[in-house]
């Protein structure tokens, strides 16, 4: 009786590797974060903060003293189910095929996980709301970039506006006032054409990612509070970017991304991949948001 791991035979590999870097170019956030692992369907984590500075200095003999500290804060999000399947005909398994494809079920499984990865990247840039899901056959629904993103938020009122050098300086400015320090500039491609305009020398090239499975050449902006790598997302709207740090942006996986076989019900090959995953966002005042953006390249001589 195969009802646990120890007795089943035939369970499939862990796929979510493969599908993070099967689209590395369409993908670039999902690519970058980080991995960690989820043990419940609401995944939770503690932030804390720093006191700021302030005037320290007593005099001789003084007498200790101590204040309560504040307690730390518990934040989590919910995971989300992604699956997709697909099957094809007996026949067009084995019928010979053109394009140097000798099976018809690996060719649409590879399309299937590219298809998986835009929908992890679409999921983390554009999901505003959580949803806990219900037992009326809701979905649960994780809450992605623009959910977290709420402190440094730079809006215009609803009001279109340009993208100019000075409103990431300035956004720059309120996050680097809280301690952070975004390193990355996630934008849609009207806004990298936007971002190349720059002028004083702000924007620079160089090589990044430099791995066996990602090579790539990015742009760099120089600013007043570091550099920022202006990373292109062909998910991102035209209307807002994202000042991100990485570093504390996580995948936290309940169940890892599976391949599986699915039950012969007529003369069909049925595949399937399911994983369970939510966004682990820490350090919400490390980023920011400029929004009511107008999406307009501006002319240039």
């Amino acid at each position: 009786m195969a009802s646990n791991t120890y007795a089943a035979v035939g369970n499939k590999e862990d796929v979510s590797d493969i599908i993070t870097n099967i689209a590395p170019y369409d993908t670039p956030l999902f690519n970058r974060i980080g991995r960690t692992r989820a043990t419940e369907t609401y995944h939770e984590w503690l932030e804390d903060t720093l006191d700021g500075p302030v005037k320290n200095a007593y005099p001789e003999g003084f007498s200790f003293f101590t204040q309560a500290v504040p307690p730390r804060t518990r934040l989590g999000n919910y995971t989300q189910i992604m699956s997709k399947g697909i099957h094809v005909t007996g026949t067009q398994e084995v019928v010979a095929k053109y394009g140097g494809i000798t099976s018809e079920i690996a060719y649409q499984m590879q399309k299937t996980l590219k298809e998986l990865a835009f929908d992890c990247e679409n999921a983390i840039i554009t999901q505003n709301t959580v949803n806990p899901g219900s037992a009326a056959n809701m979905q649960r629904e994780f809450g992605g970039i623009p959910y977290w993103i709420v402190t440094h938020v730079l809006s215009n009122n609803g009001a279109a506006r340009p993208l100019t050098f000075d409103l990431i300086n300035n956004a720059l400015e309120q996050v680097w006032n809280d301690g952070g320090k975004p390193t990355m500039l996630l934008v849609s491609p009207r806004n990298k054409r936007v971002v190349s305009t720059f002028t004083a020398g702000n924007t620079k090239y160089m090589e990044g990612n430099n791995t066996n499975k990602l090579k790539q050449v990015i742009s760099v902006i120089e600013t007043d509070f570091g550099v920022l790598q202006c990373v292109t997302d062909r998910f991102m709207p035209n209307d807002v970017i994202y000042g991100l740090s990485p570093e504390y942006i996580k995948k936290a996986f309940l169940r890892p991304f599976r391949q599986g076989t699915l039950p012969k019900i007529n003369d069909m090959e049925r595949r399937n991949i399911l994983g369970e995953w939510t966004l682990e966002m820490r350090a919400e005042k490390a980023h920011f948001a400029i929004q009511d953006l107008d999406g307009i390249v501006p002319a240039t001589a």
